[in-house]
């Protein structure tokens, strides 16, 4: 994961999920790759840890809760629900605050992209749900709750420093 650690440090900017949520399904869409429901909600997960490891900021203002399959940003969730386990075919409407192309979060999105965009939706799941990760630690002791922002802070700077 060094790629990750040649950002620039001088935005300050926090969006929504559903805005990461529309970047990773463009970058699937410009690839002729499908995503579902699970793989956008495990992605945005995932970049939101990286961000807050190498970033030292959220990149989205919406908090993760411990549910059953995994890391669910509800609003997120809701937004695609209708997908139910299908492939996600159109950006979410009404996101007032896309990830600008030039912007430290959209590369970071990108590399997070680059290292996981080929998982399945139940790969992603089986890697956040790993013994010791901030969802299952979360799921131990509040079931359906909010994960916190430092337990996945301090689970992806593990992983960038290993």
């Amino acid at each position: 994961m060094e790629v990750f650690l040649r950002f620039r440090l001088d935005t300050k900017m926090t969006y929504s999920a559903n805005a990461v949520a529309n970047a990773f399904i463009s970058l699937a869409k410009r690839e002729g790759k499908a995503l579902t429901n699970m793989q956008v909600q495990k992605l945005v997960y995932i970049s939101q840890g990286f961000s807050l490891a190498l970033l030292g900021r959220s990149l989205f203002k919406d908090d993760a809760h411990a549910w059953q399959w995994g890391p669910v940003i509800p609003k997120l969730y809701k937004a695609l629900q209708k997908y139910g386990n299908k492939e996600v075919t159109e950006l979410i409407e009404n996101v007032s605050d896309p990830v600008p192309d030039n912007s430290d979060e959209c590369a970071l999105i990108k590399e997070v992209w680059g290292a996981y965009g080929e998982f399945s939706g139940a790969k992603l799941s089986a890697l956040t749900h790993q013994e010791g990760t901030p969802w299952s630690l979360t799921w131990e002791q509040n079931r359906f709750g909010v994960i916190p922002l430092d337990v996945i802070t301090e689970h992806y700077k593990d992983l960038v420093s290993a």
